[in-house]
């Protein structure tokens, strides 16, 4: 095989990537024990092999320019493949360990993953997983972490992804409420109404429009939260109405489904990690646990 001839030195590659992830040459310098002169010759010589300006410098400012900023997403990529490695070869060959990341919207963080992850500790492994609940997975965050569960299809090329279900929700008020303020007879009247839940992703309105079709208006929901969890708490409590999964609304005594004339509101399940981590020991059993746990959605 024919070794490519336009490798940056990783040395220089990896001070540049220092530095941009921790913001700044003084937490570069006390973190990574890496002494200032050998910072910025690293950076300047990088700039000389690939002939590009990779930063902006004010003074002790480094600001990334477009090409700085294409830099940064490559060498991501390049040390996370480092990273894998060094913990895939320093292990034991039938020791599931190490850190596994998960990152996924909060509602399903707080509906689904549990039932999954709570066998974990039957299963034997010495994996140490992180759950990262967010208002919404985005690009980025696809990028930094090992596996995602998300309600898209991602469109990055670099990445592996599955579709292992869907989720059927329903708007839901609490009884308090609704003798409060009445039950609204049709979606016209949910302008009367006080609602509650996260900002409106893509997914939610794409999931209003195609099952109530209705286009959802900006600046709807009265009350934001962006953890569906505590938002689901604040419309038990009587804060106004909500949309969650319906296995959890309809087993909530203290709330009634508002509306149960109009079709589910269905979102799909994807299950993405990294095509060049897929395979590792500890992210393979990560991602099969969430693939067998979830055939129930499908």
């Amino acid at each position: 095989m024919k070794m490519p001839d336009k490798i940056p030195t990783l040395k220089y590659l990896h001070s540049f990537y220092v530095l941009v992830e921790c913001g700044s040459v003084a937490e570069a310098v006390n973190n990574h024990r890496i002494s200032r002169p050998t910072l910025s010759r690293h950076i300047k010589l990088l700039e000389e092999e690939l002939g590009k300006t990779l930063f902006l410098r004010t003074n002790d400012s480094y600001k990334l320019t477009a090409d700085g900023y294409k830099v940064h997403i490559h060498a991501q990529s390049i040390f996370k493949i480092a990273n894998e490695m060094f913990d895939e070869v320093t292990t034991s060959g039938s020791d599931l360990s190490g850190k596994v990341t998960v990152v996924s919207s909060s509602g399903i963080a707080a509906l689904i993953l549990p039932n999954i992850f709570k066998k974990l500790p039957l299963l034997g492994s010495n994996i140490e997983l992180h759950i990262k609940p967010v208002a919404n997975v985005t690009k980025k965050l696809v990028e930094e972490n090992d596996i995602s569960v998300q309600t898209y299809r991602p469109t990055q090329k670099n990445l592996i992804a599955r579709k292992i279900g869907t989720i059927i929700c329903g708007a839901y008020a609490s009884l308090d409420y609704l003798k409060e303020k009445g039950t609204p007879q049709n979606l016209s009247e949910l302008k009367y109404h006080f609602l509650v839940g996260a900002v409106a992703t893509n997914s939610l309105k794409d999931a209003i429009k195609n099952s109530w079709k209705l286009k959802f208006p900006d600046q709807i929901i009265h009350l934001h939260c962006d953890d569906s969890a505590v938002a689901w708490r604040m419309v038990v409590d009587g804060c106004g109405i909500g949309v969650t999964h319906i296995s959890t609304g309809d087993n909530e005594l203290r709330v009634k489904r508002v509306l149960p004339e109009l079709p589910n509101l269905t979102f799909p399940i994807w299950l993405v990690t990294h095509a060049v981590t897929k395979n590792t020991q500890k992210i393979k059993f990560i991602y099969d646990l969430i693939t067998e746990e979830t055939a129930h959605l499908r």
